[in-house]
């Protein structure tokens, strides 16, 4: 036990890089890092400042400096200012800083204009005003007072005087956006005024709209945003690109709708000109991840050709610049600076089995995928055609590089400088990781998907244990990026096969759609098929000693495959997992999810459907319950809004009346299971599972 515990402690130092900013001289990078913090029990996040040449070469690195309770932070266009969104455990504090002091601190909960700001990758903004004189951010609306029916008073409350006060409303039901999103309910634009000092909350959006995203015009008399349509109900938010919104324009209290209606939209930048807006957008309906498109719509919108779309939904595969293959876009967001000259947008998105970066040339819809020969490549920042990214893969950690960007048509000749040392972690030395095509013998629509062994490069026959390990979504991918879970069981002696089964992004949209209505069948079929092909490819792998692990959708493919395979898998861990997708269609954030991945249309309209609840039980793991042999733990989040913790209290009693060695921990935490002292016990207690009942 000692020897696992000291190596989720070497592993926990290991810093990710979140972010980088070039300074507007060039000659500075600001970049954020973050690595648990054990003793606090928490995430560390601190600044790196670098020192570059006109080369982009550097020979200086500053000290670390904690910058954990700082929220939001944005410096003004020419580096005057500094906001900052500073949290404690009770409050929020709006900073502004100049080059020389402190110019402001906002105590934003003793205004009593606005509740929480918004810090979420849904809703979050910090946007300065072109003439630096104001700041834009998102916050939950402020709640009117209330008070009982009969409360005794003092005869005269001074404190209360003015004050609109409605009695018998404080339990009144108002529904927030689920999942990560407690308490978040209605959002509202606030605007503070460094001259004035003070924060006003922008009128003039209609009740059913919640903004977020928001951005000032160039010129500064207006503001963009994205409006999320909150009826008739709420469905949760978080890893769902799919909810219903448009993109608005207001303008001196008027609200105008600049998108089509009755899509899903994302992220609205203006083109480096000013005149048009671009944003994604896809169908609001149906997979919660799948496909965008790039959409440009241009300004003034009286004539006819005033939207065109710049990359469109690639359904299977398309060539692009330099007879590379491209498979659409699926990542809606784009960084802060993402414009290189001669309208050139920079993006990055899941691509099959990593995260790759592309230039779009939005003048002829042009892509070109920039070079990257290890793993995954994420841009951070783009500053006069100086690029600044996140190289990475599964053995080596993050590393900060830099390029200066070659003119229009020869981007892929670039090459990057690495600013930070490439290190590798202890006992990684003599692992690989293997890209694995498949394909189903089948006559389905869609065969092929990928799958990723992680693991020694060689080793004795039979040696070995493998862990099984699907991803959760369903709709979303493992790419190529250093993560402490797979480094943890390499380093604890296993190998680990990730699969991107039928249904993950990154494949083109037709994929991602092919998964609808066969939940529990297709999905289980490709862990089958992957699992067979890695045990005959990789010779030092033991078929008597594989384990299943997996979250959410992967705690529901590794509960069906324990089911439905019960001699084929030693031990299962399963955190979170959908059990029971009838029960979950009523508890969850997401209950869409349920009927949609059933291949069914969502509606709580007219008489509830049991035929439905009866397909959505016969998908679901609990039906293979009483076949299951192999142990199972079950990690559960008490507070997890999105699959409910309920159906695994009764998949713990089911494995137990039919005599199956079960052990549940259970954690106040939501879905992810986050938290650093969580994540400590739920992967420490895996290894030892796992190396109980594989005879290590």
């Amino acid at each position: 036990m000692e020897k696992i515990v000291n190596i989720y402690r070497r592993l926990s130092l290991v810093p990710a890089l979140l972010d980088a900013k070039l300074s507007k001289s060039g000659n500075l990078i600001y970049s954020i890092w973050s690595h648990r913090n054990l003793e606090k029990g928490k995430t560390t996040k601190f600044l790196r400042s670098i020192l570059l040449y006109s080369d982009l070469s550097t020979d200086c690195v500053f000290q670390p400096v904690d910058v954990s309770n700082e929220a939001l932070v944005l410096s003004s266009p020419s580096e005057k200012y500094r906001a900052v969104l500073r949290e404690t455990e009770e409050k929020q504090y709006l900073e502004i800083w100049q080059h020389q002091n402190l110019f402001r601190t906002v105590d934003l909960s003793a205004i009593d204009v606005h509740g929480k700001v918004y810090t979420d990758v849904e809703f979050k903004s910090l946007e300065w005003s072109p003439d630096e004189l104001k700041l834009l951010y998102i916050a939950e609306k402020k709640t009117p007072d209330s008070e009982p029916f009969y409360q005794r008073k003092a005869k005269k409350d001074v404190s209360s005087e003015g004050k609109s006060v409605t009695p018998g409303q404080e339990y009144v039901f108002q529904q927030d956006w689920g999942e990560q999103m407690v308490g978040k309910k209605n959002s509202v634009i606030a605007e503070y005024s460094i001259q004035e000092d003070t924060v006003k909350v922008l009128q003039g959006l209609p009740d059913d709209a919640c903004p977020g995203q928001v951005k000032y015009s160039p010129c500064g008399e207006y503001v963009v945003g994205v409006a999320f349509n909150n009826t008739p109900r709420k469905l949760g938010l978080i890893y769902c690109s799919n909810r219903s919104g448009v993109i608005f324009k207001l303008k001196e209290g008027k609200y105008e709708i600049i998108s089509d209606k009755n899509k899903a939209v994302r992220a609205p930048i203006f083109t480096p000109k000013g005149d048009a807006i671009i944003y994604f957008e896809r169908e609001a309906k149906g997979p919660h991840m799948s496909a965008a498109a790039l959409v440009q719509r241009n300004f003034p919108e009286s004539n006819s050709d005033s939207q065109k779309t710049l990359v469109k939904i690639v359904q299977e595969e398309m060539e692009i610049e330099n007879g590379e293959k491209f498979y659409g876009l699926y990542n809606m967001s784009t960084i802060k600076r993402c414009w290189a000259s001669e309208n050139r947008l920079v993006i990055s998105t899941n691509q099959k089995n990593e995260i790759k970066s592309y230039v779009v040339d939005i003048d002829t819809g042009k892509i070109t995928q920039l070079p990257c020969d290890e793993g995954s490549l994420i841009v951070l920042d783009v500053h006069n055609d100086v690029l600044v990214a996140n190289r990475r893969n599964f053995l080596t950690p993050d590393v900060l590089v830099i390029c200066k960007l070659p003119a229009k048509g020869q981007e892929s000749s670039l090459v990057w400088k690495e600013l930070t040392q490439k290190k590798m972690v202890d006992n990684l030395e003599h692992m690989k990781y293997e890209y694995l095509e498949l394909c189903q013998d089948a006559e389905d629509s869609v065969k092929k998907f990928s799958a990723i062994y992680v693991g020694p490069s060689s080793g004795q026959d039979k040696s070995i244990p493998l862990i099984v390990y699907p991803h959760g979504g369903p709709h979303s991918a493992f790419a190529n990026n250093f993560s402490l879970d797979v480094a943890f069981h390499l380093s604890n002696g296993y190998a680990l096969l990730l699969i991107n089964y039928r249904g993950s992004i990154g494949a083109g949209d037709k994929t991602v759609h092919f998964l609808l209505g066969r939940i529990g069948t297709s999905d289980v079929s490709d862990c089958i098929l992957a699992t067979n092909k890695t045990l005959e490819k990789f010779s030092w792998l033991d078929p008597n000693r594989v384990v299943l692990c997996g979250g959410s959708h992967g705690g529901f493919l590794v509960t069906h495959l324990s089911g439905q395979y019960p001699d084929m898998f030693k031990a299962v861990v399963s955190r979170n997992p959908v059990i029971d997708v009838s029960s979950m269609s009523i508890f969850s954030d997401i209950p869409d999810w349920c009927f949609v991945e059933c291949g069914e249309e969502y509606t709580q309209k007219g008489v509830a459907d049991d035929q439905l609840l009866l397909k959505m039980r016969k998908v679901s793991p609990i039906v293979h319950a009483h076949k299951v042999k192999a142990p199972t733990m079950l990690q559960v989040g008490s507070q997890d809004l999105r699959v409910p913790p309920g159906q695994s209290y009764d998949y713990y009693h089911r494995l137990k009346a039919n005599g199956v060695k079960v052990q549940m921990h259970l954690y106040d935490d939501c879905h992810p299971l986050s938290q650093v002292k969580n994540e400590i016990d739920n992967l420490i207690n895996t290894a030892l599972w796992f190396n109980e009942h594989v005879g290590k």
